[in-house]
């Protein structure tokens, strides 16, 4: 292996365990929700709301996010691991509740700052001929984060309480730090190539000056959208059809994280090879379909795991091979439009867990309510086939 393909491999598995301690404190906190809010003393919808807020913290990604095209990419990211370990040694000092809803909304923000930066480091070192497969990469972070986390969690919390997962994220936060100094290079702009301060107006002017922004943006919104509508309430509607314990719960969990690390493989061997827009088609297209046709299986609870796993596995397969996609669009400003990606990703969750809940209670009908979430991401489909095209970017 020459000495630029092993710097490109040491550079990707860097950005890989960065990313994957980064997702640790947005998944964590999800399979122990029931035992946080116990330690705490607080109700369970109190944590449930301060996780809505960690993932809300998202929309205003576009007015912060951008700041690595000012700043350098890799100095922004050890800018967010150095946030996250003081933030993070603050919870580390009482399991008290405001201080864990301060220190999880401080995530929010480390992650919304994190990810463009991360994306727009790889577009600025990866040929697009092979940046499908980096990304893809990248993002088996995010099911490796919550496999990674559970058991490391769940013994901690068991052992010796919350404040002990908080240490061992200062801990993890402090490595990732040292290897983003230790193996990225450089990238931060000097002399007259430092951006003038990136302002929400300079952003809004920069995704102007391509119509296809908004084509892409509403992509992401709406498939995110309509995969919350259902993700929202598919735990609800298993356990009434099936009259399945928490543990067993738990399980149909770990089947969701083996769907999201097959999606990425399945971009990873691919995306590059037949084209990201396409697999980011078949994956949108099949993973709609899937919403709807889930409920016919009430009968078959095994058929019924088959529809979940393939829907996220083509689900998780649209998202990530959309991301290479996306970082074409605005080349010369690429951390505004990932920022401005992980704006619109953030805000459909949001919708999509407020509408979804409104809808289920409104309805009383799952079925009803995935036909709901199946015509929102056949519309993210629309969007993408009709605005969206594969550019053809001469590797360097």
């Amino acid at each position: 292996m020459d000495n630029s393909k092993k710097s490109n491999v040491t550079e990707l598995a860097t950005l890989t365990f960065a990313r994957l301690i980064i997702n640790m404190t947005r998944r964590f906190p999800y399979a122990f929700l029931p035992e946080i809010s116990r330690q705490l003393g607080v109700s369970l919808d109190s944590v449930q709301n301060v996780m809505a807020f960690n993932a809300g913290v998202g929309v205003g990604s576009p007015l912060l996010g951008p700041i690595g095209e000012r700043y350098g990419h890799k100095r922004v990211m050890m800018g967010m691991f150095v946030l996250m370990a003081l933030t993070s040694l603050l919870g580390a000092l009482a399991p008290q509740f405001a201080l864990f809803a301060g220190v999880m909304i401080a995530f929010g923000v480390v992650k919304m700052v994190f990810d463009p930066a991360t994306s727009a480091y790889i577009a600025s070192h990866v040929p697009y001929e092979r940046r499908g497969t980096a990304i893809g990469v990248t993002e088996l972070s995010w099911a490796g984060s919550l496999l990674v986390a559970a058991p490391i969690v769940g013994f901690l919390l068991g052992e010796s309480g919350l404040q002990s997962v908080f240490l061992m994220l200062v801990v993890a936060s402090l490595l990732a730090l040292g290897a983003v100094y230790r193996f990225l290079p450089a990238d931060h702009p000097s002399g007259d190539d430092i951006p003038r301060s990136i302002t929400p107006l300079a952003t809004w002017r920069a995704l102007r000056s391509d119509p296809v922004t908004f084509g892409a943006l509403a992509y992401a919104l709406l498939l995110v959208t309509a995969n919350e509508i259902f993700f929202i309430n598919y735990s609800a509607y298993m356990e009434a059809t099936f009259g399945l314990a928490l543990t067993a719960l738990g399980t149909v969990t770990i089947v969701v994280a083996v769907a999201e690390v097959c999606g990425e493989f399945a971009v990873i061997g691919l995306a590059d090879r037949f084209g990201k827009r396409r697999v980011a088609l078949i994956g949108a297209g099949i993973s709609s379909v899937g919403y709807v046709v889930l409920p016919i299986f009430s009968f078959s609870l095994p058929l019924t795991l088959v529809m979940i796993f393939l829907i996220f596995v083509t689900l998780e397969s649209a998202i990530v091979s959309s991301l290479p996609l996306f970082t074409e669009i605005l080349p010369d400003a690429r951390a505004i439009m990932m920022s401005s990606y992980v704006g619109a990703e953030s805000f459909g969750r949001l919708l999509g867990g407020v509408v979804g809940g409104w809808l289920f209670v409104t309805l009383s009908n799952f079925g009803a309510v995935s036909a709901i979430a199946m015509v929102i991401a056949v519309c993210a489909w629309f969007l993408l086939w009709r605005f969206v095209h594969e550019k053809k970017v001469t590797a360097p």
